[in-house]
């Protein structure tokens, strides 16, 4: 069991913490199959809309952040359904880190990679349903507001009842309703948090501990995941500059035996990557508003048409994408031992006593005194 002090000291560390390869194992691998199923979903929008699929592929490739306006209808649900569930797959790797943090703190340091994917998509309906109630609710309120939209066509009266109705209940409603999509929104880093740490996989208790988190300490919440943010960023850019220097070490070192080919074969994989994009040119950039980074795109020039530089393109791609991986590690662990603090602040339970999901320590009879005759 750690340590806590229950103070933003137990957050502090969220960095080093996340820095294990099991935790940003579990966040890339859900950031990777995030993109997959965004992806499958946007070409899905684009043939519902018309397009040739080679062209807009050859265009975009695998990573189409560009382009998001369509004008028909299935298009527009298929990217909708897309981003949602993107989204979701993201939460997903937010709830694996966030477990093997919750069992770390409960005892549990053995709790492996593998398990916490496996769990992950265990509690899956979990968090879908757990937004969806939001959802509906929210929707709901907007069905409400529909029929009082009605009743105001009619003649006369409708204006009298909508003017009458507006300030109580109407106002007062629909204020309650924009906290509730507010922190809808914020659930989206705090929900898989506290999932992780409920034990039985039920959908009300997350909401009630989700909102129960941001309206009773609202100030420290936003301060942890403030310096969560921020942390996550320096430590990122820290993460991607050494990630950068090592390839280059390896193209050092390898092309003293190689020759230049092998530097060659690295730039040919770079230049089938969108290393001019925003995403990355911020990655490898220290913090938004502050110029100091490093560049990748000169390296994506003088490559060759080897095939492998398909696959060398495959292996530089996971790289960068457990820099991703390692920020968002950040978050989601800062997210879990922030819940923790915060629970022991509000309602003074301590999620450190509870006993682990996975792990039972074997028992241990008492020693027995030797009778020496």
């Amino acid at each position: 069991m750690e340590k806590l002090h229950f103070d933003f000291r137990d957050i502090l560390w969220a960095p080093a913490r996340a820095l294990s390869a099991k935790q940003i194992f579990v966040m890339t691998f859900f950031v990777i199959a995030a993109l997959v199923v965004f992806d499958i979903f946007y070409y899905l929008a684009q043939m519902f809309a018309g397009e040739r699929l080679g062209l807009v592929f050859s265009a975009y490739g695998f990573f189409p952040f560009e382009h998001f306006r369509f004008d028909s209808v299935p298009s527009q649900i298929s990217l909708g359904a897309g981003i949602v569930l993107g989204i979701l797959t993201v939460m997903l790797g937010f709830f694996g880190v966030a477990a093997i943090n919750i069992e770390s703190i409960r005892g549990n340091r053995f709790f492996s990679n593998i398990e916490a994917i496996k769990f992950a998509f265990k509690r899956l309906k979990q968090i879908f349903l757990s937004e969806l109630a939001i959802v509906l609710f929210v929707a709901f309120i907007v069905f409400l507001f529909f029929l009082l939209g009605l009743l105001s066509r009619i003649p006369y009266l409708g204006d009298w009842l909508f003017a009458l109705l507006f300030a109580l209940p109407n106002f007062v409603i629909a204020i309650l309703t924009v906290f509730i999509i507010f922190i809808f929104t914020l659930s989206v880093v705090l929900l898989p948090a506290v999932a992780a740490a409920e034990r039985h996989g039920e959908s009300f208790s997350v909401i009630l501990e989700t909102f129960s988190t941001i309206i009773r300490q609202p100030a420290r919440w936003f301060g942890y995941t403030l310096y969560a943010l921020t942390a996550a960023k320096v430590c990122g850019f820290i993460y991607a500059y050494f990630a950068y220097r090592a390839v280059q070490f390896i193209g050092w070192a390898t092309a003293l035996g190689g020759g230049d080919n092998i530097v060659r074969l690295i730039r040919s994989g770079l230049s089938h990557l969108p290393v001019k994009s925003d995403l990355v040119v911020e990655t490898f950039n220290i913090f938004p508003g502050i110029d100091f980074s490093f560049a990748v795109s000169g390296w994506a020039m003088g490559g060759t048409g080897n095939p492998a530089g398909y696959v060398m393109a495959v292996m530089l791609f996971l790289i960068f994408a457990t820099i991703i991986g390692y920020m968002l590690a950040i978050v989601a662990a800062a997210q879990a031992r922030a819940f923790v603090v915060i629970r022991k602040i509000k309602d003074d339970y301590n999620i450190a006593k509870e006993s682990s999901l996975f792990y039972i320590e074997e028992h241990v009879n008492p020693e027995i005194d030797e009778v020496v005759e």
